[in-house]
């Protein structure tokens, strides 16, 4: 990444409010939106195809677990965080092992999770 290149983030969240607050955020911090995901596939075929340097990463896709794209994101050894209205606790392997934030968030927490993805 080179000093002057966008900081390009990918968003995936299933919930169309959620996500628009999310890249509300990611734009409001200076960094772009790199894509958004509301399903497993969605998010697998963008982290593929894609030039992104971290994600927000929602547990629960449209009732599937995101972990495969968890696990391609540790192949590609790509920053992200985990959002999720569940427990950390509750959640399967490589999510529960994630940097976390649950829901509801605080903005404020929300915004530094975006920025720290920077600095991974």
């Amino acid at each position: 990444m080179s000093g002057n290149e966008p900081i390009r983030i990918l968003v995936v969240e299933d919930e169309p409010a959620i996500a628009a607050d999310l890249c509300f955020v990611v734009e409001e911090v200076g960094y772009e939106i790199g894509g958004t995901a509301s399903s497993v596939d969605e998010a697998l075929k963008l982290i593929e195809d894609e030039e992104i340097d971290g994600v927000i990463l929602d547990a629960n896709l449209r009732g599937s677990s995101s972990a495969s794209v968890a696990d391609a994101l540790r192949a590609k050894k790509l920053p992200f965080f985990v959002l999720s209205g569940y427990l950390q606790r509750q959640l399967p392997e490589p999510l529960c092992g994630a940097p976390f934030l649950a829901k509801p968030y605080d903005q404020d927490e929300l915004t530094s999770r975006i920025l720290a993805l920077a600095q991974q």
